[in-house]
């Protein structure tokens, strides 16, 4: 017979109640105090949940569609619970507690919960998601060992334990420690918790994020009046946790802005955003892990497979301490929500491409990797056939279901109706905010789509103070903005503590190795690509052995032989942007989604420059190779190397320079030129460079530098020739490790360059 078992309910404050369960026997929980296990607690019912046993398992099953979360994840009948288990009954937090080889219930069993209110407690709280922290909180974004509470003489202080997702006072990360105050907000990546002197208390139910709006205004400078227009104009609404709202409207009436309004990317002129309560930009980075947001654009790279662009997203975004396994659990579960799970060993691209709604759909899951609390999804199924439109809309629906906030841009309002409710704009006007089955009668027509035909060439302001003075204005928009919004302080900053409010670090080692992984991965995948740039160098080095020809007089081995050296550096140069030119701006919807959530631009730039210093390495390296094998061309084959590779890695930087600012892969292509001609025309080979030129050649030009150290490593005899004026037949300004170090110096220049560049797309993000 399995033996009984100990049953354990614990806010984080106290033990809420113990009961033994034996098999076949039950356990019922509420507020009511005739209940097994009482819990109070806001929307706790008087008879809630019940537990029972079932050949040594412990279930759990609501009573009468009780609300319940289980470790986030809402449940409609029985499922399993494990030690360390989390349920939120209603809007109340308890966790689960099993003791293994338990015996009679006993005051001095009780007495071990992480409490605050209790003297004799030394003993730190770890906050994690591990099993055997004090705190456990299931979720992907939290770290194993996240955050610590240490009971000191003054008080209780929180310290970050270099959590990957955060540990935030008042909306702002702390790094260290802190001191809590009473009234203090504290979050542990997206779980929020309220500090009241005594307790933590839970400030939401499971992670879940409720959005509310307050005179959101959104104003630019007209660009042909010159004058202010609204793209927003005081916009109020509110979107509670679970409900899926999608946003609809004519052509440039804000529908973009007021979603980028709403997560963050691009926040409104004036107004406020509340998550929870909380201002969304004075704390946005307490919210950043939380946010999902998939954009018109693919954010997912298109020639390795959906698994492994999918391992590469979790490795960037989940917690340094997540095992390959944990990691390989929640992409199953992913895919296997989207329904691609038999899919995931394909590329978009090849070998069979996938189609519109799928693609959609990897986007999506993407996000979904991480578990975002809030999905923001915009023209997520622009370009789809009806059918997919549908289906993509009832998954949609059904990630609400989940308990995430999911908001939606879309044009297509044929499926509609499986949202909660609809936000139509029109001219910056909220002109509708409320069920999908009521829109049509408010407009006075028939369909839903016809309202754009009633709204063409109406004056937006009339309809939005229609919209105001309506009954749905009333039910819908007023009777859910909550009053503690207007009251609520403006500023959250803590003043004191040792916070800040960015991505904690400015290099992370585990980010570049997994980028530079991801990037070699993508490199190897585009076989053909990667041939046609490995073979150019040999190829080019056929032809320079073929048409040049050192014998001769030594004034002709001379020249040939400075020839030559030009045609080595101008081709070293050439590898390195071509190279590179595009490998920014080619994935620049993935970068910026990236650069959002957690990446850092060091990193970003070590797995760009790695790899393609590589590749730069082994084009010059058989380039020179073939080219000193196929010509009497004597000199240090490691010197001449050395030479090409640093002027190679310089032009690899500027191509990057150029990737990081150009916005398509058409204009990066275009600039080459631009770019290469001045390293043939200020090379000092084609005109002997004097004045202004040259100084502008010295700051700027990688052949100048580089064809002067080339030049440095020729024979001694060719270096002595003078002319009939008694110059040198082949000049050379500066001594080999001057020029070296003046093109390395050109090289750092052109990285600085790039990532300034790519500081400068932040505003985009």
């Amino acid at each position: 017979m399995p033996e009984s078992q100990d049953l354990i309910l614990k806010t984080f404050r106290q033990v809420a109640g113990r009961h033994r369960l034996d098999d076949g026997s039950d356990c019922s929980v509420g507020s009511d105090a005739a209940q097994h296990i009482c819990v109070s607690g806001s929307d706790v019912a008087p008879c809630h949940a019940r537990f029972f046993s079932v050949r040594g398992v412990i279930y759990v099953e609501p009573i009468d569609a009780a609300p319940i979360l289980l470790n986030s994840q809402p449940i409609s009948k029985r499922a399993k619970v494990e030690d360390g288990d989390w349920l939120v009954l209603g809007s109340t937090s308890v966790q689960v507690q099993i003791p293994h080889g338990a015996g009679p219930a006993s005051g001095a069993s009780a007495g071990k919960s992480p409490g605050l209110h209790s003297a004799a407690q030394p003993k730190p709280v770890v906050v994690g998601r591990d099993r055997q922290c004090d705190l456990v909180i299931d979720s992907p974004l939290m770290s194993r060992e996240h955050a610590r509470l240490l009971f000191t003489p003054e008080g209780l202080r929180l310290q970050d334990l270099r959590s990957t997702n955060g540990t935030f006072v008042n909306g702002q990360r702390i790094v260290g420690e802190a001191l809590l105050h009473p009234g203090d907000r504290v979050s542990f990546a997206t779980f929020v918790y309220r500090f009241t002197g005594a307790a933590l208390e839970p400030a939401e139910s499971g992670g879940r994020v409720r959005i509310e709006a307050r005179s959101l205004t959104k104003t630019v400078i007209d660009r042909t009046s010159k004058q202010p227009r609204n793209l927003l104009d005081a916009i109020d609404l509110a979107i509670e946790p679970g409900e899926f709202v999608v946003i609809f409207g004519t052509s440039g009436s804000g529908k973009s802005t007021l979603m980028d309004s709403l997560n963050g990317r691009r926040p409104a002129t004036s107004g406020r955003v509340l998550y929870n309560g909380v201002d969304l930009y004075e704390g946005f980075a307490a919210f950043r892990a939380g946010i999902g947001y998939v954009p018109q654009q693919d954010i997912v790279h298109r020639k390795i497979s959906i698994r492994r662009a999918l391992e590469y997203t979790a490795r960037l975004r989940l917690p340094g301490d997540t095992r390959a396994g944990e990691i390989a659990v929640y992409i199953e579960r992913v895919l296997q929500r989207v329904g691609l799970l038999e899919k995931q060993d394909l590329a978009v691209d090849t070998p069979e491409p996938l189609s519109g709604g799928q693609l959609k759909r990897v986007n999506l899951a993407v996000e979904l990797v991480a578990n975002p609390n809030i999905l923001f999804l915009d023209e997520a199924t622009s370009g789809l056939d009806a059918g997919t439109d549908k289906k993509m809309m009832r998954l949609f629906a059904d990630l609400a279901a989940d308990g995430k906030t999911v908001i939606c841009v879309t044009h297509s309002l044929e499926n509609v109706g499986v949202c909660h409710l609809v936000a139509l704009l029109h001219f910056g006007f909220l002109v509708y905010f409320g069920p999908p089955e009521e829109a049509a009668a408010y407009f006075g027509v028939d369909r839903l789509s016809e309202v754009y035909e009633r709204l063409e060439g109406q004056d937006a302001r009339a309809w939005g103070d229609r919209f105001r003075q309506s009954d749905q204005y009333r039910r819908h928009v007023q009777a859910r903005l909550s009053k503690a919004a207007t009251e609520a302080p403006r500023t959250l900053v803590a003043d004191r503590g040792k916070a800040g409010s960015g991505r904690a670090g400015w290099f992370n080692p585990r980010q570049a190795w997994t980028l530079t992984r991801r990037y070699v991965d993508l490199l190897y995948s585009d076989r053909l690509n990667l041939a046609m740039l490995l073979l150019q160098a040999p190829l080019i080095a056929l032809v320079v052995g073929a048409i040049f020809d050192t014998s001769g007089s030594p004034l002709e081995r001379a020249q040939a032989e400075s020839q030559i050296a030009f045609v080595l550096v101008l081709s070293a140069v050439w590898f390195g942007c071509i190279n590179s030119a595009r490998e920014i701006v080619k994935e620049l919807p993935v970068y910026l989604r990236e650069r959002a959530v957690v990446l850092r631009i060091p990193p970003y730039l070590v797995s760009k420059l790695l790899p393609l210093a590589v590749l730069c390495a082994i084009q010059c390296a058989s380039f020179l190779a073939i080219v000193m094998g196929m010509l009497d061309f004597p000199g240090s084959f490691l010197d001449r190397f050395l030479v090409l590779f640093v002027a190679g890695f310089a032009a690899t930087g500027m191509g990057l320079a150029v990737s990081a600012f150009v916005t398509s892969n058409d204009k990066a292509i275009a600039t080459l030129p631009l770019l290469l001609i001045p390293q043939f025309i200020l090379s000092n080979a084609v005109v002997q460079l004097d004045g202004p030129a040259e100084a502008v050649a010295k700051v700027s030009v990688i052949s100048y530098w580089a064809l002067d150290a080339m030049r440095a490593t020729l024979d001694d005899g060719v270096l002595a020739l003078r002319g009939a004026d008694g110059s040198p037949i082949v000049s050379v300004n500066a001594d080999w490790q001057t020029d070296l170090w003046a093109t390395a110096a050109l090289a750092l220049g052109f990285v600085i360059i790039t990532a300034l560049g790519l500081k400068l797309r932040d505003r985009k993000v």
